[in-house]
């Protein structure tokens, strides 16, 4: 590391750059953040040292941020001054939204601290976006009886040059917005492509020298354009990049390199493709093709269906599938039949196409037809599972997600940063150890990167906080009916503790329903609020912030993101441990495994809790208790992960008497 002196507040201008670098982020956070008015954190400006190291010393670097570091300061501080400095783009990709609005705000800001004005861009996907040409002949084709209100309104935004589907304040069905937006398509050949946002957005990813914002996902697609010899969607000049919640890396990496179909993609994709035959006869010929692959798919996907019947009869309760298990076996013979008739549209398109067509569709049928023959192969590289949204669907990804992480991140780029509060999976032992189920996830190069010491939380847990466990409950699964109603009397009483204030997760959708019905009939003084399927996330939250003695029953997003600082969050409930559900992805780890429960099993566990426990202190004053109503890690339990799940929480401060959670609240409350 590069030293300096206390009162150094002048830059070196004999240094090397990245010497320069390094004194001009040790002079932000030790004098211009007491002179702005900022708490000087000591773990701030160790990670933002630990990045100026990487950046010289061109290493990947995985660093564990606590909450309450001020991580995001931590690393755009030394991004900015990179990007001033040596005139290069940096990226910044997170995996939400929420997490990248905020990163605007704060790099407007530090920009105005060091002086700097970069081009800032906030670079989206093109599913965001509605398409003019696309709307206008969509609205052009609807029935008069069927243009509704919300469709008039979604016209006129459209037809203002609103087409940001963030700023079309209308609760726009996905479906009619998969028939608007923009598509693979000759962008160059459209009448507004000079005109178009989208457009305008993509120039400036491709050849901004500022700061790039993105998601995982985008990023990923990215890479992987690059790794096939493509154009890639952004500036191919960065080599400097920060991947804030990383924790969700090889989910977001495993959903970018997802391929899906269902019967009406596969039949949309071969009419396109046919459409662009120029003979009329030969293209007729093709659509008796087409014929032929509609039955095709019907008895294919019928089967299917009929699989993911069986499961979801078979599946234990509270337990839900998302992801289905596909019997390729059943359907082998429909798919040689189906690769075969596209085979024959294939040889046709070739001779008989109109070469100036869009390259894209060609793409598609390629795509298709790769994706056919994996799923046939014995000995496929990609792993199949079945979704069902209304219909069926195919998915396939790589099964090596580690080696594809490592290729695309890690490969040829010269530093990565890598960071979130909840990265490692054990709180004692070696970084190396510390970190392990992270780096064997993602491919992480331990060899040449670096390791950076996890940066501990600043706030006061064990004055502020204390978690509740329990002793001698049911089973969450193999008992689950009583785990429930028990469940659900604990809760209550832990709600008249500190009067509401609560949110409670659950890792299920159905036991969130059955807790809530429970508690609906219970006459509490406070309002019970329950997150709805595919509402917003933002409405509930706000009304669970304003009522303050409210209670907010929620699962999947709100384990992770959300920030409810203050009173209104004083009581965060546990239902049940988060364990990973079985499905295709989790036992195709089970079989590389050799001790599965502690390899995979615990360290999702376990970073999943740590996230859903630090919703409860979101500032330095907050308090609150933590119940988990979970036996498994009571003092009772023989289970072998108990005390690892307790080391690895922030707050040590625990117990398994109510009495001592009831004082404890008391004099918090005071």
């Amino acid at each position: 590391m590069f030293w300096f002196s206390e009162d150094s507040k002048k830059v070196d201008k004999t240094l090397s750059k990245e010497d320069e670098l390094q004194q001009l982020v040790w002079n932000f956070f030790m004098n211009k953040i007491p002179k702005l008015g900022f708490e000087q954190r000591e773990g701030q400006e160790d990670m933002a040292l630990d990045i100026c190291n990487a950046i010289a010393d061109r290493q990947h670097t995985i660093v564990e941020a606590g909450v309450g570091i001020g991580k995001s300061y931590a690393y755009i501080v030394p991004l900015l001054y990179y990007n001033k400095l040596f005139n290069k783009p940096v990226l910044i990709a997170t995996s939400t939204i929420a997490l990248q609005e905020q990163l605007i705000k704060d790099v407007k800001k530090i920009c105005s601290y060091i002086n700097h004005k970069p081009e800032i861009v906030l670079a989206k996907g093109m599913t965001h976006f509605a398409c003019k040409s696309r709307a206008d002949k969509y609205f052009k084709e609807i029935n008069r009886k069927d243009f509704n209100d919300n469709l008039e309104i979604l016209c006129n935004y459209i037809n203002n040059g609103v087409v940001d589907r963030k700023n079309i304040k209308l609760d726009v069905d996905n479906n009619i917005w998969d028939n608007v937006n923009v598509k693979a398509t000759d962008h160059n050949r459209c009448e507004h492509y000079n005109n178009c946002s989208f457009m305008s957005l993509r120039r400036d990813m491709l050849n901004t020298d500022g700061i790039i914002l993105c998601n995982q996902d985008l990023l990923t697609v990215h890479f992987q354009k690059l790794k096939k010899g493509q154009k890639g969607l952004l500036n191919e000049k960065i080599d400097l990049i920060v991947i804030d919640e990383a924790h969700n890396l090889e989910e977001k990496v495993r959903a970018s390199l997802i391929e899906s179909y269902n019967k009406y993609k596969i039949k949309s994709i071969l009419g396109d493709v046919i459409e662009t035959i120029k003979i009329s006869a030969i293209r007729r010929e093709s659509y008796e093709n087409f014929n032929n692959i509609t039955h095709i798919l019907n008895v294919i996907f019928n089967k299917l269906n009929n699989q993911v019947k069986k499961q979801i009869n078979s599946s234990l309760k509270g337990e839900e599938m998302e992801k289905y298990f596909i019997n390729i076996d059943e359907i082998r013979e429909e798919l040689l039949l189906l690769n075969s008739e596209i085979d024959l549209i294939n040889y046709k398109v070739q001779f008989y196409s109109d070469d100036n067509l869009c390259e894209e569709v060609f793409e598609e049928l390629e795509n298709l037809q790769d994706f056919i023959k994996s799923l046939i192969s014995i000995k496929s590289r990609d792993l199949f599972w079945l979704e069902n949204f209304n219909d069926i669907h195919i998915f396939a990804c790589p099964k090596n997600i580690s080696k594809e992480i490592n290729s695309l991140y890690f490969d040829k780029l010269k530093t990565t940063i890598l960071t979130s509060a909840t990265i490692a999976d054990k709180s004692q032992g070696s970084e190396e150890e510390r970190y392990e189920y992270f780096i064997k996830s993602t491919g992480f190069p331990t060899s040449t990167g670096f390791l950076s010491t996890p940066k501990p939380s600043p706030f006061p847990y064990n004055y502020n906080a204390m978690i509740y466990y329990t002793e001698n409950m049911p089973h969450p699964v193999e008992a689950r009916e009583r785990f429930i109603k028990l469940g659900a009397e604990k809760i209550v009483k832990l709600l008249n503790i500190t009067k509401g204030k609560a949110l409670i997760l659950f890792t299920s959708k159905s036991d969130l329903k059955e807790v809530y019905e429970i508690l609906k009939h219970k006459n509490l003084e406070y309002r019970i609020l329950k997150q709805q399927h595919m509402s917003s996330q933002d409405d509930i939250l706000e009304e669970f912030k304003k009522d303050k003695n409210s209670v907010l029953l929620a699962t999947g997003t709100f384990w992770e993101g959300i920030d409810v600082p203050g009173k209104s969050l004083s009581n965060l409930i546990i239902f049940k441990l988060p364990f990973p559900v079985p499905d295709p992805i989790i036992e195709y780890k089970r079989t590389l495994s050799e001790d599965f429960l502690m390899e995979v099993s615990v360290p999702l566990m376990i970073v999943k809790l740590r996230q859903g426990v630090g919703r409860l202190i979101r500032k330095h004053d907050d308090k609150g208790i933590v119940a988990i109503l979970d036996s498994r890690i009571g003092e009772l339990s023989n289970s072998p992960y108990k005390n690892i799940v307790f080391d690895s929480l922030p707050i040590k401060n625990r117990t398994n008497d109510i009495r001592e959670i009831e004082s404890f609240w008391m004099k918090m409350d005071e």
